[in-house]
C-alpha cells in the first residue's frame, strides 16, 4: 500500500491543528485524507467507509479520544483499524491509557516531520500485513472446510439396508477434532455372504493425518476388490492387512502409522474374521444384555514394519449381537476438568443400550461423549461404528 492510496481520518476538534496536520500529510504523500472535528461524526465516517488508519486527538468535547477508542475497538468490523493519537506532551500518562485500550502509537503535538513518517509508515505496513494475513487465514479456512467436506465424502453416509439377504445392520460417525481428521471407518459387502467392515485412526492430526487416513481407506478398498478378482478363496483379513501394510510403508518418509480392526462377517453363520492392527478393542454386545470387550491383542499398526505379519482372528456371535468398533478419541474424550470418559463408562453406555439399533447406539455413545465434555475443546477426532448381525430367521422373528 503507497501512500496515496492509504485512506486516513484525521480526528481533531482544533481547526488549526486539522490544517497543519492536512499540510504535513500532503507533504509525505498522503492525498487521500478525511477530516473531522468530533468523535461522533468520526464513528459516523468510520462506520460508513473504510479507513487504513486514524489519526485521534484525545481531548475533545462531547465525546473524547478514551470514548471513541472504546466504541471501535468494540465493533467486530472496526477493531482491526490501527488507531495512532494525537496528544500534547504533558498528556503522556493518557497516551498511556490509550494504548492499554489498543491504540496502535501516538503522536505528540507539535508533529516532528520524521517522526510523523516514521510511525504513520510502521503503522500503515503492519496494517498490510495483518490484511495480508487474514486473507490468507480465510483462504486456509475455505480451503479446509472444503478438505473437510471431501474427507466426509469418502467415508460411507448411505449404509446398507438390512434385510434377509443381507442381515447386517450398520451405523458409523466421524467426527474430526480439527477441520480434517486421521480417523476413518469403511464397511461394504465384499461377496453375496461376505460383510467387511474397519475403523482405523492415523497418529497425529490434520491435512497430513488425514491424506494418510485416505490412503489407507483406498488400499483396503482396493486390495479387497484384488482379491475377489484374482483369488476364489475366502477373504482372509491378515492376508489383506499384509499387502496394505507393505504399501503404507513404501515411501513413508514421515513414519506415519494408522491402527485399524478389519473384520468380516460370513452373513449366513455369524462368523467374524478379524485383525487387530493396534487397534482398542471392540465390544461384543450380547442380545441377552452381556456386554465384553472381544479377546484380541493388538498386533503392530500399519506403516511400522514392512515385513510385519498379522494374525487372523476368529470370532462366533449369535443372532441379534452386535459389535460396536471405536476410536480412542471415544474414551478418551477429556472433561474441562481434566477427567476421562473412560472404557468403563462406555461399556456401562453399551449394556444399557443392548437393544437398541446400530444408528441409535451410536448416537448414545456420542451424545455422551459430547455432555461428559461440555465446553471443552476436542483433543482427538471421534470415530465410532456399531452392527447387528439380524440372520433371517431373527429379523421374521422380530417382525412377528
Amino acid at each position: 500500500m503507497t501512500s496515496a492510496e492509504a485512506a486516513l481520518l484525521v480526528v481533531d476538534d482544533n481547526e488549526d491543528n486539522r490544517y497543519t496536520l492536512a499540510r504535513r500529510l500532503n507533504r509525505e504523500g498522503y492525498k487521500n485524507l478525511t477530516m473531522v472535528r468530533n468523535g461522533r461524526e468520526a464513528l459516523d465516517r468510520l462506520k460508513a467507509q473504510p479507513f487504513d488508519l486514524v489519526l485521534l486527538d484525545i481531548m475533545m468535547p462531547d465525546m473524547n479520544g478514551y470514548e471513541v477508542l472504546e466504541q471501535v475497538k468494540a465493533t467486530p468490523a472496526l477493531r482491526d483499524i490501527p488507531i495512532i493519537m494525537i496528544s500534547s506532551l504533558e498528556e503522556i500518562e493518557s497516551v498511556i491509557r490509550c494504548i492499554e485500550l489498543g491504540a496502535e502509537d501516538y503522536l505528540s503535538k507539535p508533529f516532528n516531520p520524521t517522526l510523523l513518517r516514521a510511525r504513520l509508515g510502521a503503522s500503515l505496513e503492519k496494517k498490510r500485513l495483518r490484511d495480508e494475513i487474514r486473507k490468507n487465514m480465510l483462504r486456509l479456512a475455505q480451503e479446509l472446510q472444503a478438505a473437510r467436506a471431501l474427507q466426509l465424502a469418502m467415508l460411507p453416509r448411505q449404509f446398507p439396508i438390512c434385510s434377509p439377504s443381507h442381515p447386517i445392520a450398520v451405523h458409523a460417525v466421524m467426527e474430526p477434532a480439527r477441520e480434517v481428521g486421521g480417523d476413518l471407518y469403511d464397511c461394504f459387502y465384499a461377496g453375496e455372504h461376505t460383510f467387511c467392515f474397519l475403523v482405523g485412526d492415523v497418529c497425529g492430526k490434520g491435512a497430513s493425518a488425514a491424506m494418510f487416513m485416505a490412503r489407507a481407506r483406498s488400499l483396503v478398498r482396493i486390495t479387497v476388490a484384488l482379491w475377489r478378482e484374482w483369488r476364489a478363496d475366502d477373504l482372509d483379513p491378515g492376508e489383506l492387512l499384509e499387502a496394505v501394510n507393505r504399501e503404507l510403508c513404501q515411501d513413508n518418509d514421515d513414519c506415519m502409522f494408522v491402527t485399524m480392526f478389519l473384520g468380516s462377517i460370513d452373513t449366513r453363520s455369524g462368523l467374524i474374521s478379524f485383525v487387530n492392527a493396534g487397534h482398542p478393542r471392540p465390544h461384543l454386545v450380547s442380545s441377552t444384555g452381556e456386554t465384553k470387550q472381544i479377546d484380541s491383542k493388538p498386533a503392530l499398526p500399519l506403516g511400522v514394519r514392512r515385513e510385519a505379519r498379522f494374525q487372523t482372528r476368529t470370532l462366533q456371535i449369535l443372532p441379534g449381537d452386535a459389535l460396536f468398533v471405536c476410536s480412542d478419541g471415544v474414551f478418551e474424550a477429556v472433561n474441562g476438568k481434566g477427567d476421562l470418559f473412560s472404557i468403563e463408562r462406555m461399556g456401562q453406555l453399551l449394556r444399557q443400550a443392548n437393544a437398541a439399533e446400530p444408528r441409535e447406539m451410536v448416537r448414545i455413545i456420542k451424545d455422551a461423549v459430547d455432555a461428559f465434555m461440555g465446553t471443552a475443546s476436542r483433543t482427538d477426532d471421534l470415530t465410532a461404528l456399531a452392527l447387528r448381525w439380524r440372520p433371517a430367521e431373527t429379523a421374521e422373528r422380530s417382525i412377528v
